[in-house]
């Protein structure tokens, strides 16, 4: 089977190294719940559990696309290997693009921070057609981030938020649209302001976000140094020395509250935009 079709694994052992072939599917019960992309069918976990239940395996070799890898990678972390394990590694042979569905960036990018190592043919397309740099792995923070965006995902409807109006949007397209905003104003350097559960639910609009984003503002001093989606956890105080564009409210139901707080933005002559409110 191709790589679009199965994800080969190889589990090596002091016996020698036994392979085995996960069929894909996007028909089967996991597509069914995260969505339209390929990924184990079903009887996939069944299928891994037979072959590492006689093997004393030192290093376990993923072949697929990441997104397809991300179901066993979770099984072999929490199921067989829970502390301590063999080396997992992902080899990732064919870039394609991924679908419309923001869930299949998320599983991948988690995969590849699951990894212990991650073997690319072609790195450039993992960021040209998946925002991937290959050369830094998410770290436990935005690993963590990533999970939750998934279970976001599992309830379809926290995607979509209702407006005043009345009418559904989808809260990551709601951001897509402040930042083609901002560039079509020239603002190029932009922060995010926010580093709770609204942005850690719409990470896959800042994959490739068309601008530079230089920070995530939070009024919480303890997130301050750490980094939500790879980008820095700043203060506001600190966001004022970065050279801003614009900054762009990440946040619904306080929003009216950060829009307040970014006074001291305006006064600078830095824009702000909201999401879910007109601008005024």
């Amino acid at each position: 089977m191709t790589e679009h079709q199965s994800v080969h694994i190889e589990i090596e052992s002091p016996q020698g190294t036994k392979t085995i072939e996960l069929a894909l599917s996007d028909l089967g019960c996991w597509s069914n719940l995260l969505g339209n992309w390929m990924m184990p069918a079903n009887g996939a976990i069944e299928q891994l559990g037979d072959a590492l239940s006689s093997q004393d395996a030192s290093r376990i070799t993923l072949i697929g696309c990441p997104s397809a890898c991300m179901l066993p990678l979770v099984w072999i972390r929490s199921i067989w290997f829970p502390v301590a394990g063999p080396k997992l590694v992902i080899h990732w042979t064919q870039i394609d693009n991924p679908t419309e569905f923001s869930a299949q960036q998320t599983a991948a990018k988690l995969a590849l921070g699951m990894a212990d190592q991650v073997e690319c043919a072609d790195p450039d397309g993992a960021w040209k057609h998946w925002g991937f740099d290959l050369a830094n792995k998410p770290t436990h923070e935005e690993s963590f981030d990533l999970l939750a965006n998934l279970f976001d995902l599992w309830d379809r409807d926290d995607q979509v938020t209702l407006t005043g109006a009345g009418v559904g949007v989808n809260k990551s397209d709601l951001l897509r649209r402040a930042l083609i905003n901002c560039a079509s104003q020239e603002h190029t350097r932009i922060a995010i302001y926010g580093a709770g559960t609204h942005t850690r639910e719409i990470g896959d609009a800042l994959m490739e976000p068309g601008v530079e984003i230089v920070c995530i503002i939070d009024d919480d001093a303890r997130r301050h140094g750490d980094k939500m989606w790879g980008y820095p956890i700043v203060s506001c105080e600190q966001a004022q020395e970065l050279d801003l564009d614009a900054v762009v409210i990440s946040a619904d139901s306080i929003e009216d509250i950060l829009w307040e707080r970014c006074d001291v933005f305006r006064v600078q002559g830095i824009a702000t935009f909201r999401l879910y409110s007109a601008n005024v």
